[in-house]
């Protein structure tokens, strides 16, 4: 058996580190923005998961995804910025990005009482920056395999890239847990293929269908585990 993990808002606190981004990035050029925090900061989540969501779909590369985002952002002024001008200013945010990943405060324990289990990743995402935030967050060892939309050209809530997860590792569907903090694009697909999904719902939030199993935080997930799979007592 194995357990896979999501990493954005799974074990990483991605919207706290994008947040400390936009912030310095805003601190700094809030002057040419002319605009108050909140609705650049709402501009800035727009753009981004706009642009990400055309890399996904095979539109732009991972970069391009990137220059796109603040070209369009600097169209609010009337200002056309060219590719390099624009990685220049997404690099300005990027490293203060970075700077702020941190894992969740429950995720080391968690990976630590499941040292015994095989765990893997199962992200959208680019392979080189996600394998990047698992070794800034130190917790690069407890995992066995990263499967990512990036190199295999297949995002979730497509239900191909899990079964590419399983298979690569040798494991039946049925056998296998998927952890994630995104009903739809996390655990209805992965159930479709025979998957195991345990919903980690960090803001309490209700959710109507009950058959979701779910979680508050990383410290049950050994306990679901078990409940489920009573003969991981044995590992």
């Amino acid at each position: 058996m194995m357990v896979f993990f999501d990493i954005d808002g799974t074990l990483l606190d991605h919207k706290s580190a994008e947040f400390s981004g936009v912030e310095l990035f805003y601190q700094n050029y809030h002057s040419f923005f002319e605009i108050d925090f909140n609705e650049f900061y709402s501009i800035w989540c727009e753009l981004a998961e706009k642009h990400f969501q055309r890399y996904l779909a095979k539109k732009c590369s991972f970069e391009e995804q990137r220059i796109e985002r603040i070209k369009e952002l600097y169209l609010i002024r009337n200002i056309n910025l060219s590719n390099e001008e624009a990685l220049k200013v997404f690099d300005y945010y990027l490293f203060n990005y970075e700077s702020s990943w941190k894992p969740y405060d429950d995720v080391i324990p968690c990976l630590k009482k499941l040292s015994n289990l095989k765990k893997g990743i199962i992200s959208n995402g680019d392979l080189g920056q996600q394998k990047l935030k698992l070794s800034k967050m130190g917790i690069s060892r407890y995992f066995v395999d990263i499967i990512v939309a990036g190199e295999f050209h297949v995002a979730k809530p497509c239900t191909e890239i899990f079964e590419i997860a399983c298979k690569r590792n040798g494991e039946e569907p049925e056998k296998c847990f998927y952890v994630g903090d995104a009903i739809e694009t996390d655990i209805i697909p992965c159930e479709k293929i025979g998957m195991k999904g345990i919903w980690i719902n960090r803001g309490n939030k209700t959710f109507p269908n009950k058959n979701i199993k779910s979680i508050l935080s990383l410290e049950e997930l050994v306990n679901v585990l078990y409940e489920d799979m009573p003969q991981l007592l044995d590992y």
